[in-house]
C-alpha cells in the first residue's frame, strides 16, 4: 500500500500565503465591485425612467419587439455565419460505373432520374432486354441481361445481368455502397 503523503505545516504555510495574497486585493476588488454595483444601479434607473416617461409609443411596446425579435435575429446571424458544406447530394451526382457515364439527382435522400450517358460522345444510352426464352434449347445458360448501346458510336457501353429495372438497381446499389464506404470522394478528389 502506497502511504499518501501528507505535510500539515507545509499545506498551512501556503494556505497562508494565498489568503494573504487574496486579502491583500481585496479592498481594492471590493471598491471596484462596489462602483459596478452603484453603475448598474443607475443604469437600470435611467431606462425605467425613460420607460415610464411619456412617448408616442409606450416603452413597454419597444421593449416587448426588441425581446420578440432577439431569437430572429440570432437566427439571422446564425445562418450568414454558418456555411453548410456541401455534402453527398450537391457533390456525387455522376460516376463511371459498369463501362458508362452514370447521372442522377437526390430527392429526399433517394437517388432519382439515374441514367447513363456514353464516355466518348455524351448521348444518352439505349437498353435492350436479352430475356431468355426457357422453352427453346439453344437458350439453355443464358441469363437475363440489359445491354445499354450508344446509338451514335454504334458500340455497347455496358452489359448488367436482369431486366431494366434489376440493372439500374445494380448501378444504384454500387452508387449506395460508394457512399457508404466514402469512395465517393476519391472521385471528386482525383
Amino acid at each position: 500500500m502506497s502511504k499518501k503523503e501528507s505535510n500539515p505545516i507545509r499545506n498551512g504555510a501556503i494556505a497562508s500565503v494565498i489568503g494573504g495574497i487574496i486579502l491583500s486585493f481585496w479592498t481594492p476588488f471590493r471598491d471596484l465591485l462596489v462602483k459596478v454595483a452603484f453603475w448598474c444601479f443607475g443604469l437600470l434607473i435611467s431606462i425605467w425612467e425613460w420607460l415610464t416617461s411619456s412617448h408616442e409609443v409606450y416603452g413597454w411596446v419597444i421593449v416587448l419587439l426588441v425581446f420578440l425579435s432577439v431569437p430572429t435575429l440570432i437566427e439571422v446571424v446564425s445562418l450568414v455565419v454558418r456555411k453548410k458544406k456541401p455534402g453527398v447530394e450537391e457533390l456525387y451526382k455522376s460516376d463511371h460505373l459498369f463501362g458508362a457515364d452514370w447521372h442522377w439527382y437526390y430527392s429526399n435522400g433517394l437517388i432519382k432520374n439515374l441514367w447513363c450517358l456514353c464516355s466518348s460522345c455524351k448521348s444518352e444510352l439505349v437498353y435492350s432486354e436479352l430475356v431468355p426464352n426457357r422453352y427453346n434449347f439453344t437458350h439453355d445458360g443464358l441469363e437475363p441481361k440489359t445491354i445499354f448501346s450508344c446509338e451514335r458510336c454504334n458500340t455497347m457501353r455496358c452489359s448488367l445481368r436482369g431486366d431494366k429495372r434489376h440493372a439500374l438497381g445494380t448501378v444504384e446499389r454500387e452508387i449506395c455502397r460508394k457512399i457508404r464506404n466514402h469512395e465517393w470522394k476519391n472521385i471528386q478528389n482525383g
